[in-house]
C-alpha cells in the first residue's frame, strides 16, 4: 500500500503526507497468516499495530480453550494502544481473522521521532487519544447494555445493575451450585479477573460476588 494513502486513516489525521512518512520509515513492516496470534493476553509488550490489509479479531480468553471476540478490526485500525502508551501487559489476545499486513511502532522506535520531530509526535498522540477516547465510549456503553440484557434475562426486568446499586433496592442472587445471598447491591468493580458486585447482606456482612456466577437476580 502507498504510504501516501495512510494520512487518510484517523491515526494519521490532519498530519502531512511527509509526516507520515517519518512514522512509516520507524515502523516494521509485518505479515501474518490467519489464525496467528499478534499477541496473547497478559503478555508483556510496547508495541503498536497499524492494521494496513486483512482483519483481526481481539479476543479474552473466558475459560480453558473458550474465548469471546470482542471486536474485529479492518485496515485503517490499530491494536495495542494501551501497552504502547503505557508499558501495561495487554489486556486481550489479537489473532488474525484472515492473510493481513501490519505496520509495528515500538515505543523505542517512535523515540527518535520524538527527539526528531516533536511536533509529529504531538499531533501522532493526539490522534491516538481520540481513538482512545471513542473506544471507551463505545466499551462504556457495550457494557452498560450488557449489563442491563442480562439482568433482564435473569428476572430483574429493565432495571439495570447501576440502577439497583443507586437505588440501593433489596434482592436475592441466586448463584451457581443453589446457593442464594440476599442484601442490596452497594457497587460493581472490575479487575482483570471479571466484574464483581459488593453485596451488603441482611445480616450486615459485606461479600463479594464474582458477575459470571450469577444465575439470577430477583427483587424482593
Amino acid at each position: 500500500m502507498p504510504l501516501i494513502e495512510l494520512d487518510k486513516w484517523r491515526l494519521f489525521a490532519d498530519l502531512a503526507a511527509d509526516d507520515v512518512k517519518v512514522i512509516a520509515a520507524v515502523c516494521e513492516e509485518r505479515l501474518l497468516l490467519t489464525g496467528e496470534e499478534l499477541f496473547i493476553e497478559g503478555d508483556s509488550g510496547d508495541s503498536l499495530w497499524i492494521i494496513q490489509s486483512g482483519r483481526v479479531d481481539v479476543y479474552k480468553n473466558i475459560r480453558g480453550d473458550i474465548d469471546r471476540t470482542l471486536a474485529s478490526l479492518g485496515p485503517g485500525d490499530v491494536i495495542g494502544e494501551m501497552s504502547f502508551i503505557d508499558q501495561s501487559r495487554r489486556s486481550a489476545g489479537a489473532r488474525t481473522a484472515e492473510p493481513s499486513e501490519f505496520l509495528v511502532l515500538t515505543r523505542a522506535a517512535f523515540q527518535s521521532v520524538q527527539r526528531e520531530r516533536p511536533e509529529i509526535a504531538a499531533g501522532f498522540y493526539r490522534n491516538l487519544a481520540s481513538i482512545l477516547a471513542v473506544r471507551l465510549r463505545t466499551t462504556t456503553e457495550l457494557y452498560r447494555e450488557s449489563v442491563a440484557f442480562s439482568i433482564e434475562a435473569t428476572g430483574a426486568g429493565r432495571l439495570n445493575l447501576m440502577a439497583l446499586s443507586e437505588e440501593l433496592k433489596p434482592i436475592t442472587i441466586y448463584l451457581s451450585g443453589g446457593i442464594t445471598m440476599a442484601g442490596r447491591i452497594l457497587q460493581m468493580d472490575s479487575s482483570p479477573a471479571g466484574y464483581t458486585l459488593v453485596l451488603k447482606e441482611k445480616s450486615g456482612r459485606i461479600a463479594i460476588v464474582p458477575y459470571h456466577a450469577v444465575q439470577r437476580i430477583e427483587l424482593d
